[in-house]
């Protein structure tokens, strides 16, 4: 079958685009449509969309440095030994607490900025359930500095004395006579920054606190380092929408391959005869058959004396494997006339698969088949032979086995064009007689 696949192929080819031209041209429309609408609307008129603009942007940045100098004589630090940036400090030789609250901004351009710190000291005590038993404040430093430019700094001072805190703790304490909570020390600044920020009047505050701890001989400072806040003024802006690749791309692509889907079924179905014939549907039905039932198909050739039981002639493929299943037999596919048999009780039960009718143009290939259903197409073939030497009988020949060679060439009646063949291409009686006599000669 190799030689008639690609007919095959053209057939199916033929049978989808008779059955979907409709729905394959709708296909193809609606790519058109919706190639050429995103086409349109990505490059020619990709239309405007809403974005937000900043108009002024700024920054504040603020921190809490901190040092201790050493005041007491000691055997590791020198007298006026200044400690810095330490999670811890030794409150006997260095109960001081120098603190700097450092801010500074940022911003493109700024007109009458006035920076504003103010630090506070907070004691309280304080439940598990964040419940506040007493709380008392103490102001540390307040700094204003107007006409701040970007960039500068501007530094608010103090000192915390870690002896006198924990002195004025104890006192409270005392006092209440209890303690139920915890006791926290800590400073809270209050950082504001107002002006003209790119034209626009902008203000900005942020909270920092830093914690100290009291723990007898020393104290700990827990502070946040840097601390950053941006604050934006924007305003809306209408600018002309931007598409991906794929929608650049995708739509003209969309509109190409419809375009040239709808022309190319439009020029098959107006050039061509799409619909299959009756022999060219029976064609690729007996294929279709060929393919499911492949399994209980086996490929030889049987011998002649098979071929002298009477033959039964199956409508499909399908018929005879279905026959063969039921009567417990196998289908023999014949490998020269490409005929199918099953061999059950006294009769050859045959199928001959049909030829697809060869459109102009499309004749069969240099050694192809000229066909697979009729073996004495070809002259001159050894069953071509055989089946005009053979005895009559329904079914094929049962000399196919037998060379035309052997026989005496003066005794080879080739039958005329009046003689009449049976449908199985088997000689007449009369013929069959003939040629019984003439074998009865040569012997």
């Amino acid at each position: 079958m190799s030689a008639d696949a690609p007919n095959e192929r053209r057939l199916r080819l033929r049978a989808v685009l008779n059955a979907q031209s409709t729905a394959i041209l709708v296909v193809c429309l609606l790519l058109v449509a919706v190639g050429a609408g995103l086409a349109y609307t990505t490059h020619v008129d990709p239309g405007t969309e809403t974005e937000s603009r900043t108009v002024s942007s700024l920054t504040v940045e603020s921190e809490y440095r901190h040092s201790a100098t050493v005041t007491e004589p000691n055997a590791v630090f020198e007298t006026g030994t200044v400690l810095d940036g330490r999670d811890t400090y030794f409150t006997r030789v260095a109960p001081e607490l120098d603190v700097d609250v450092a801010t500074s901004y940022a911003a493109s351009t700024a007109e009458n900025v006035t920076v504003e710190v103010g630090s506070t000291l907070v004691i309280r005590n304080v439940g598990e359930e964040g419940t506040v038993y007493w709380r008392e404040t103490e102001p540390l430093a307040s700094e204003t500095v107007s006409g701040v430019s970007p960039g500068q700094t501007v530094n608010a001072s103090f000192a915390l004395n870690s002896t006198a805190i924990d002195g004025r703790v104890a006192s409270i304490e005392e006092e209440l006579g209890a303690s139920p909570g915890e006791t926290e020390t800590f400073v809270t600044t209050e950082v504001a920054v107002d002006g003209s920020i790119g034209g626009v009047p902008t203000a900005s505050t942020q909270t920092l606190d830093m914690t100290i701890t009291h723990g007898g001989d020393t104290y700990s400072v827990s502070e946040p380092g840097v601390q950053s806040d941006t604050t934006e003024r924007t305003e809306p802006v209408t600018v002309e929408r931007e598409y991906g690749v794929l929608r650049s791309f995708g739509g003209p692509l969309l509109l190409l391959v419809g375009l040239v889907g709808a022309g190319g079924i439009g020029y098959a179905t107006r050039e061509y005869d799409l619909a299959l014939t009756d022999a060219e549907r029976e064609y690729l039905s007996y294929r279709d058959d060929r393919s499911e039932f492949a399994e209980w198909i086996t490929t030889f050739r049987l011998p002649a004396s098979v071929h002298e039981r009477p033959t039964a002639e199956a409508g499909s493929l399908r018929d005879l494997v279905d026959f063969a299943i039921d009567n417990d037999t196998g289908v023999v596919e014949d490998p020269e006339t490409g005929a199918f048999h099953a061999v059950s009780g006294e009769f050859v039960y045959t199928y001959r698969p049909p030829a697809p009718t060869t459109a102009p143009g499309e004749g069969p290939a240099d050694g192809e088949a000229v066909t697979e259903s009729d073996p004495a197409a070809t002259a001159g073939s050894p069953d071509s032979a055989a089946t005009h030497s053979g005895p009559p009988g329904d079914g094929d020949s049962p000399d196919r086995g037998v060379d035309a060679a052997d026989l005496d060439a003066p005794d080879v009646d080739v039958p005329d064009e009046g003689d009449v063949w049976g449908t199985d291409s088997r000689p007449t009686d009369g013929d069959a007689t003939d040629s019984a006599e003439r074998d009865d000669e040569s012997d």
